[in-house]
């Protein structure tokens, strides 16, 4: 390794409990989760410069290779089910109306002096927003390091990007429900998003999808009173489009006429479900063979012979049902998980950045319609994973 990565970490003290607990973040802040560490990763504007560049163009060319699936028909080779390609054509023949909010490109080298490669694009409901926009600048400020500063513009950018969709519909009312599941750490990564919204000039709140009204005539509600509605012209789901497709196919129909009918704006667009899947990281491997941002990926693990490759589902998170095989074809190391029922695809292996206790790194970069903002997660051994501790960052 060209660049021991032990060199860059500036171990400082970390706030206490009772201090994360105040600021709101006590849930990444619990002990036995062992998630926040008292490291931040040095990183130089140059290297910035070049995740910032790599994402730019990787987004340019997920644009080109979705406008490849639509006018190639190729939904199934993507995983994406009948009942989600009427709201995917109309949101991307109408994306001028329907801009992509924003997700986060998942990154490898850089910072060992490699090559930067994606390894995968959350394009729809990417988290890690409070650590990025939020912990690690509090970090930042605990740790003191004269002249530092962080590449941390999620806010600012998210903001923006609502002020710019608010313009698009004039004649809208500008209030936007925003919902998840009911995990606290979606609610978390949600009150990033209604607060950028406000920022943005939206009246919001927030609700559990289950309190959400769905209709067909009239839009999206939630209900107020006892004969009360509250009616919303935007939407936001912290819910993957895949699960309601696969999961909630009722719910689909109904979402597919609302947006068809203009009855409300759905964040993020529909087409980002081509985005989503891995399936498509295939697709842009056959447009643009060996581009040096790119990874192999294939359907088949034949394609691998006498290298090593990862297998991964296409619509898995977290990095549930991921495995890892070595150049002899045997396993390395494996996940379970929830995902298992989707069909896989199979990448080339890359070593993540790894330090002097092989501890790897992974970059994440959020994207709007520019990079925002960066941090990273590290993991011992191969697969980054919810067990993974989250590192910030610092720029000298």
């Amino acid at each position: 390794m060209a660049d021991n990565l032990n060199n860059r970490l500036y171990e400082f003290k970390a706030p206490s409990y009772k201090y994360w607990k105040k600021q709101g973040m006590a849930y990444y802040a619990d002990e036995e989760m062992e998630y926040l560490t008292n490291e931040l990763l040095c990183i130089s504007e140059i290297e910035i410069k070049k995740y910032a560049d790599a994402c730019l163009e990787l987004y340019g060319m997920y644009e080109r290779a979705a406008q490849h699936v639509i006018d190639n028909n190729l939904w199934e080779e993507l995983g994406i089910p009948e009942n989600a390609i009427e709201i995917i054509r109309y949101s991307w023949a109408n994306k001028d109306l329907y801009p992509h909010l924003y997700g986060r490109f998942d990154l490898a080298g850089i910072i060992d002096e490699r090559p930067v490669k994606l390894i995968e694009f959350n394009a729809d409901t990417a988290t890690v927003m409070p650590e990025t926009a939020l912990i690690q600048y509090e970090q930042l400020k605990a740790a003191k390091i004269k002249g530092s500063s962080q590449y941390s513009q999620l806010y600012d950018t998210l903001g923006k990007r609502f002020f710019e969709i608010k313009k698009l519909y004039p004649n809208k009312d500008h209030t936007i429900l925003l919902s998840d599941l009911g995990h606290e750490e979606d609610r978390l990564n949600l009150d990033v998003l209604t607060k950028a919204a406000g920022y943005g000039g939206f009246q919001t709140q927030q609700s559990l999808l289950e309190e959400v009204v769905f209709s067909p005539e009239d839009g999206i509600f939630i209900q107020t009173g006892q004969d009360d509605y509250t009616r919303f012209d935007f939407w936001f789901k912290l819910v993957p489009w895949e699960f309601i497709a696969y999961e909630e196919p009722g719910l689909m129909d109904i979402l597919t006429q609302i947006v068809t009918k203009d009855l409300a704006v759905i964040l993020n667009p529909a087409y980002t479900m081509i985005f989503q899947s891995k399936a498509i990281m295939k697709i842009l491997w056959d447009l643009y063979p060996n581009h040096h941002l790119l990874l192999k990926t294939t359907f088949s693990p034949n394609d691998f012979k006498y290298e090593p490759y990862v297998q991964k589902v296409i619509f898995g998170r977290e990095g549930e049902n991921i495995k890892v095989f070595g150049a002899d074809a045997q396993q390395l190391e494996a996940n379970d998980g929830d995902f298992g029922n989707y069909p896989s695809v199979y990448q080339s292996f890359i070593e993540l950045p790894a330090d002097a206790d092989g501890d790897i790194y992974q970059a994440g970069i959020y994207f709007t319609t520019k990079a925002a903002s960066l941090s990273f997660r590290r993991r011992d051994g191969l697969i980054i994973d919810e067990d993974s501790e989250f590192i910030g960052h610092y720029v000298l």
